[in-house]
């Protein structure tokens, strides 16, 4: 049976480590946000959303999202990080052609481990699909890759 003062520490405990869940994710956020310029000389994809070439501002303002802004445009991708064993050596956005649609899968910071990566679309998918010829899934090569560099944030 716990005391009135066993279930006040249980309760700050449980209490302390709900705080610490729900902050940490918004700590993180907040120590990778970043703003950069890229110009991309070519038309891409993000999420269902087309973009013509140009210059565009790519922000990452929370956690789980990537946000896209040109002068025209603006496009919202659900992201996610993933971990490299190195620091990426440059700053750069990463496509992935099929044919001549790109579409944007990576973004990289200098200097960081950790880099945004949005997950295939289904206009990707198809895009995939279309150029293997079948349903079976193309193969990745170094050929199927486009780098854009970015700036450094301002």
């Amino acid at each position: 049976m716990l005391t009135l003062s066993k279930l006040k520490i249980h309760i700050a405990v449980f209490v302390a480590a709900l705080t610490i869940a729900l902050v940490s994710p918004a700590l993180r956020a907040q120590s990778t946000s970043m703003q950069s310029g890229v110009d991309i000389p070519f038309a891409f994809t993000v999420g269902s959303t087309h973009f013509a070439p140009g210059r565009y501002i790519l922000t990452h303002p929370w956690e789980h999202l990537l946000m896209v802004q040109g002068a025209t445009r603006s496009a919202q991708a659900m992201s996610s990080y993933e971990t490299s064993l190195t620091p990426s050596g440059t700053s750069k956005v990463i496509f992935h052609r099929y044919g001549n649609q790109y579409f944007l899968r990576e973004v990289w910071t200098k200097g960081n481990v950790d880099h945004l990566c949005c997950p295939e679309s289904k206009a990707e998918q198809e895009a995939e699909r279309a150029e293997s010829g079948d349903e079976r899934a193309a193969v990745l090569t170094h050929n199927n890759v486009e780098i854009a560099l970015l700036e450094s944030p301002r």
